[in-house]
């Protein structure tokens, strides 16, 4: 027998918190399934953040978020959607365990990064090896800097870094470089270096160093990983929701123009920052609040 919510939000972030406190404070019964091990419970301390002048942790911004939440009704469970689909005028959701059913969706599960298999290089994780060039280049302006990765998002986080750094090396790790034509035009007039050979592991002692290879060293003052896409483009397919360039497509109410589907955050692209995550959540929910009080539902879960 499924659980039944009004609403059901994919991802325990920023986007998916900011959300679901709406909805919950709105009177609308709130799952979040959110996997653990998120990038920014490990960041150490945001600086950009309003409200924070001395700084917060991700973990700790994630902490009171999820107490938020909580207080005004939401369910959190740490657990793993692995099949969306329609059932009639609702939406199924499958995980290992349970399944859920509920009139309303907000995907809003951020970005999966693809961790590159390179010994010792999650323990510099924070310490010179970033996964968010928005975030932390002004970290490494004026100093030697190397990307990650062999499609499109590499060759964007290049261009975005290029502006703090010119001394930067995209590191393609035994591939080739397989971006749009108009990107690879981009980084040949910036004259952004491509190196293709195989790494074979991280250097580093209390932070990154640099990238060793089989009869040479590349010394460097940070490392960006700028490979992976969208934690729900499988979802995003099943229901028909358009994909553009590995995001989700929404409109100005980061609607997805799939009945009562809202995404919201780096799913959707732009600046993947956490204010522009937390204010996607907002206006996601609050158009989703107003399109659900304008349906006959209430009666829906009996």
């Amino acid at each position: 027998m499924e659980e039944k919510y009004d609403v059901v939000v994919i991802g325990g972030g920023p986007a998916g918190l900011s959300a679901a406190i709406y909805t919950s404070r709105a009177d609308f019964d709130t799952l979040i399934l959110d996997e653990l091990d998120k990038l920014i419970e490990r960041v150490k301390s945001i600086d950009n953040y309003f409200g924070f002048p001395e700084g917060v942790s991700g973990k700790e911004l994630l902490d009171r978020g999820r107490k938020q939440a909580e207080r005004f009704g939401t369910d959190i469970k740490n657990d793993r959607a692995l099949i969306i689909k329609n059932e009639g005028e609702n939406y199924l959701i499958k995980t290992a365990d349970r399944s859920y059913l509920t009139k309303s969706l907000i995907l809003a599960p951020g970005i999966q990064h693809k961790k590159p298999d390179l010994s010792g290089l999650e323990e510099f994780e924070g310490k010179g090896v970033s996964y968010c060039v928005t975030c932390d280049a002004p970290l490494f302006r004026g100093k030697r800097v190397g990307l990650l990765g062999s499609e499109d998002l590499v060759a964007k986080e290049a261009l975005e870094l290029y502006e703090y750094t010119q001394d930067i090396e995209i590191f393609t790790n035994d591939r080739e470089l397989d971006v749009s034509d108009s990107l690879r035009s981009k980084i040949q007039e910036k004259e952004i270096p491509i190196n293709t050979d195989k790494i074979k592991r991280v250097k580093g002692e209390d932070r990154f160093e640099g990238l060793v290879f089989e009869d040479y060293t590349e010394e460097m003052d940070g490392l960006m990983i700028a490979e992976g896409t969208s934690g729900t483009l499988d979802f995003a397919r099943t229901l028909g929701i358009q994909i553009e360039d590995d995001r989700l497509v929404v409109d100005q109410d980061q609607f997805t123009k799939v009945p009562r589907v809202y995404a919201a955050g780096d799913c959707t692209g732009g600046a993947r920052q956490i204010s522009a995550a937390v204010g996607e959540g907002a206006e996601a929910a609050v158009n989703l609040i107003s399109e659900l009080r304008d349906t006959e539902y209430l009666d829906w879960k009996n």
